[in-house]
């Protein structure tokens, strides 16, 4: 994929989610392995009702795949008012003594050049996007 850059005086790219509910017309980008961390699909995939139903029958399909939308700043309840609180919270616990350790190098992504974490935060959201597990409940739960 290569990046187009912007004409001058043009409205900013729309920013993508890259932790978005799971619902038709989403994006599915990774899926939870086994060691915890999500593991980006190199294609991703456009999903529909049908999908999400078989995928519920597991349970909440957020707990194990990660999929991506569009980013809808204010209407949304992760946003601060001027970025995703989201990826803020995840940077400052790995920022932590005891947070979790990231890759040094950049993982694969196929949403990187519209990404509201990456145009956030850089290359260390990507090192940290796939520690990001969107739905945690049944994760809580064993």
């Amino acid at each position: 994929m290569t990046a187009v850059a912007a004409q001058p005086g043009a409205p900013p790219a729309p920013r993508t989610c890259p932790s978005a509910p799971a619902e038709a017309g989403a994006t599915l980008i990774g899926m939870l392995g086994p060691d915890g961390r999500i593991h980006n699909l190199r294609t991703p995939l456009e999903v529909d009702a049908d999908f999400l139903a078989a995928a519920a029958t597991q349970g909440p399909p957020e707990a194990r795949m990660r999929f991506a939308g569009r980013c809808v700043e204010g209407q949304c309840g992760q946003w601060t008012g001027h970025s995703c609180g989201v990826i803020e919270r995840v940077l400052d616990r790995l920022a932590s003594a005891d947070g979790p350790q990231v890759a040094a190098e950049l993982p694969p992504c196929t949403i990187r050049a519209n990404c509201r974490w990456f145009s956030q935060s850089g290359g260390t959201a990507c090192r940290a996007c796939v520690l990001v597990v969107t739905d945690t409940r049944t994760l809580a739960a064993e």
